[in-house]
């Protein structure tokens, strides 16, 4: 069998990683792989060592006679969304063309869905202005739901197929895991915290809608707070573009504005936890692999405009005077969101219910400054915290080894779009 990948996505590792590690994981099946990428993932698709095709958004809709010429040339028996979301929202902003033009190939479209998008809303921001992913997604016979973070068995009834992802990450050993420290400069004793950035965040900075843009550049200012009340042997890895108002000490600070894959888990794995302040979290979803603990922090609270006393209708209690400040200082009204700095509560929050993922991780408000600072000091330093997150963890991977080979989960995919693997 021959599959085209489709990962037009730019500036971020993870659907990429997720198209990859799913065609590794066909190889020993006889499954032949070819890659339609965005240039940021070139050396990636290189190290890899997977035939590949760059697009990029200066094509527009001549992306459509692209992929149609790999298709000619490769000949694939299917395409794979790596993933469904991702490839319609790239074509639809960056190259401004109708995304379903794979369905005018005459092969069969098999979607990898990392949000279970059947079962929500699919209502997103995108740029500032709230849109609806568009439903085609509910046609289509069979989707691929890897896990982690999806929920490691499938909805009765649906079409979704959850499989088992990234099988190649582990735990480090104790000598890569030093190796890794010693690279950093880190000691036996200090911690190491990872948090992990994105591209498109910095983006948001300049690009996006003034709400969200506003998010953008201000958060960064209170995470940073929260961080510098950490110990003083606490390591900050920042994985990403350091962004401006963090005010981490340089002292303590190691940046990877860029990284492989491979990179990417070893600071993982050489990390004794992870914050992030987004879903879903390329980070925490290896992290549960690599056994590390890790906190998200969200906000679930949709705050008015201040009022002349500086307070905020539906603001949550018990705000630090940091926070008040913060909050009083926002220009307009604060909206709840799951992946800072865009919202997507519709999107995130149902994924993330009754699925024990999320109890893998410590979960906190953003605006709790206490919550926040506790949650990082005990997955750093209590034994009990950690402890708990590892049996969650433990359990969470016990789930994932239930599931049956990958290989068999395709096949089953493959049949319900009349291939035979």
């Amino acid at each position: 069998m021959r599959l085209l990948f489709m990962s037009p996505l730019a500036k971020t590792l993870h659907e990429t990683t997720i198209g990859l590690d799913l065609a590794d994981q066909l190889k020993d099946a006889g499954v032949v792989s070819h890659f339609v990428i965005d240039e940021f993932n070139e050396e990636q698709l290189k190290t890899a060592g997977y035939a590949y095709t760059v697009i990029t958004p200066a094509m527009g809709g001549g992306v459509r006679e692209e992929v149609g010429r790999v298709v000619g040339e490769f000949r694939p028996d299917a395409i794979v969304l790596s993933d469904y979301l991702a490839h319609w929202l790239t074509h639809l902003v960056s190259y401004e063309t109708d995304p379903w033009y794979v369905e005018d190939f005459g092969v069969p479209v098999i979607p990898i869905d990392l949000h279970d998008l059947t079962n929500i809303t699919r209502e997103l921001e995108v740029l500032g202005k709230t849109v609806v992913a568009d439903g085609n997604i509910l046609d289509m016979p069979v989707h691929l739901h890897p896990v982690p973070m999806g929920r490691p068995e499938a909805r009765a009834g649906g079409q979704g197929l959850p499989y088992r992802a990234n099988r190649g990450i582990a735990p480090p050993t104790d000598a890569a895991r030093a190796e890794v420290r010693r690279s950093l400069g880190l000691g036996g004793a200090e911690r190491l915290l990872m948090f992990p950035t994105l591209p498109w965040q910095e983006t948001m900075q300049t690009r996006a809608g003034p709400r969200t843009r506003e998010l953008a550049v201000r958060v960064p200012r209170l995470i940073g707070q929260y961080l510098r009340q950490l110990p003083d042997d606490t390591h900050f890895v920042v994985a990403g573009p350091y962004l401006d108002g963090l005010g981490l000490p340089p002292e303590r600070l190691h940046v990877e504005p860029s990284y492989t894959a491979q990179r990417y888990h070893a600071l993982i794995g050489a990390s004794d936890a992870v914050m992030s302040a987004f879903l879903p979290s390329y980070a925490l979803e290896r992290a549960v692999l690599a056994d590390v603990p890790g906190l998200f922090a969200v906000n679930t609270h949709d705050m008015a405009e201040a009022a002349g006393d500086g307070g905020r209708a539906g603001a949550p209690d018990g705000l630090s005077p940091a926070v008040r400040a913060w909050l009083a200082d926002f220009p307009g009204a604060v909206p709840a969101f799951h992946m800072w700095p865009l919202s997507w509560n519709k999107v995130m929050g149902p994924l993330l219910v009754d699925n024990p993922f999320a109890d893998t991780a410590v979960r906190a408000e953003l605006f709790d400054e206490r919550a926040v600072v506790e949650g990082l000091t005990g997955i750093l330093h209590d034994p009990l915290v950690r402890g708990r997150l590892a049996e969650a963890r433990a359990a969470y991977r016990d789930g994932i080894d239930r599931l049956p080979e990958t290989a068999e989960v395709f096949a089953t995919a493959a049949q319900r779009v009349g291939l035979t693997l």
